[in-house]
């Protein structure tokens, strides 16, 4: 990102800070148009997310209008910027059997033919090694979208979120339907998917209840025995928080953000919320909200005693400005074991014509110290996408997103041993779950 985004940025999210969530209609954004070739908008979805962390920010006119001619700028340089440059393309071309390392099945969001949702039309359960659809799952009615998904270690159990949607038109015609999307309560569903007979069962979880309006909901995560759901909530710029669930009981327990920034991301930005295996520790992401857009990894202990997040561990910070190590995607992720934050990062030149590193970099949860970089990939110009979706125990194989040496597409793979093994027919998503 150069000076003059960085400014933007901050522009943005100073301004979106002072305003009440609920007190402007968001701004539409024509969804034809600087549409890239990932099909769930992923790069755009990645930059407008540091640009719009309230739904709020994005109605100031004036700073809006600079957003949209600088996003038309920015995307053109993406689409025009060169591969991946000399010796660094990426991690080398791993074999088949690395399919066998990662669990069997994910669950995606598909947006159907409403190409420009935020989320999904439906959810499919989809088998890892081909990448086969075996099942799939609508919202019933009168919800009609799904918006963020999360797993449990045993594969077989996800969380769904859903809300009513209406279609939004380009341009100001769509101002009161968006309005309407982001306003409408959201509800919760557990999928319980039986491989033999290629079923999945949706579950509304009572105990899980609503959140009011779908734009406060900023992060969602599934605990690893299923039995606990954490959620990032947004009420407003001033009351922000982390809450977890019990789905048997519906006890919460809730950690409060006393300062400034934000916590978490916008729906359905990203997996910005992981657990440990023993369901104690939680890591988040923490948005400074100062002039440079620090982004922190924090972890949590939901054990201990206290409700406030600034209890939380810094271990990583991440100055959203050239020149220096940055968060180069939308995800962060705690290994299961705990011991390593796994993180996109980028390095990006100050000067134009803007050369940008990108890697996976795993970081000490103790120490915050980097133990090792991967697939990495080096750009003649701000471009590429590249993302972490799914940790083993140790963090020793990955399921990443990468660019495979283009500036336009993300292709969903197997990290291990630093060798890159595509998923096939992988649909190019974050929005996934294992």
């Amino acid at each position: 990102m150069n000076a003059l985004e960085s400014k933007l940025t901050a522009a943005l999210r100073e301004t979106g800070a002072e305003i009440a969530a609920d007190s402007v209609p968001p701004l539409v954004l024509d969804p034809t148009r600087h549409r890239p070739r990932i099909r769930d908008g992923a790069r755009r979805r990645r930059w407008m997310t540091r640009l719009t962390p309230l739904a709020a920010a994005a109605a100031v006119a004036a700073v809006a209008a600079a957003s949209l001619a600088l996003s038309a700028t920015f995307h053109g340089r993406l689409r025009a910027g060169g591969p991946a440059a000399g010796p660094s393309r990426g991690a080398p071309v791993g074999g088949p059997g690395a399919l066998r390392k990662v669990p069997p099945y994910y669950v995606t969001l598909s947006p159907g033919s409403q190409t420009y949702i935020l989320g999904g039309q439906r959810a499919e359960v989809h088998a890892t090694a081909t990448g086969t659809v075996l099942a799939t799952i609508r919202p019933p009615k009168p919800l009609r979208a799904f918006t963020w998904v999360s797993g449990a270690s045993d594969d077989r159990t996800f969380i769904l979120a859903a809300q009513r949607f209406w279609p939004i038109a380009p341009g100001n015609r769509g101002v009161k339907a968006q309005n309407r999307d982001n306003t409408t309560p959201t509800s919760f569903f557990e999928v319980s998917f039986t491989p033999s007979t290629r079923s999945a069962r949706l579950t509304e979880l009572a105990a899980a209840g609503q959140v009011k309006r779908s734009q406060q909901l900023a992060g969602v995560a599934l605990s690893p025995d299923g039995t606990r759901l954490a959620l990032d909530i947004r009420e407003s710029s001033r009351r922000q928080s982390i809450q977890v669930i019990s789905l048997a009981s519906g006890a919460r327990r809730g950690w409060r953000w006393p300062g400034g920034g934000w916590v978490g991301n916008s729906k359905p930005y990203g997996q910005v919320l992981s657990w440990t295996a023993d369901g104690r520790m939680l890591a988040f992401q923490q948005w400074s909200g100062k002039f440079d857009s620090t982004a922190h990894v924090r972890i949590l202990d939901t054990a201990a005693p206290g409700s406030s997040l600034l209890a939380a561990k810094v271990v990583a910070a991440f100055p959203n400005k050239a020149g220096v190590l940055t968060l180069g995607g939308e995800n962060t992720l705690i290994t299961p074991d705990g011991n390593k934050i796994v993180v996109p990062t980028m390095t990006q030149a100050p000067k134009a014509p803007y050369a940008t590193d990108r890697e996976i970099t795993e970081f000490s949860a103790t120490t915050g110290k980097i133990e090792r970089s991967l697939d990495h990939f080096r750009f003649s110009s701000p471009a590429g996408y590249q993302d972490v979706l799914w940790s083993d125990p140790s963090g020793s194989t990955l399921i990443v997103s990468d660019p495979r040496g283009k500036a336009d597409s993300a292709v969903p793979g197997v990290l291990s041993g630093n060798r890159f093994t595509a998923l096939p027919r992988a649909p190019q998503t974050n929005q996934i779950a294992w």
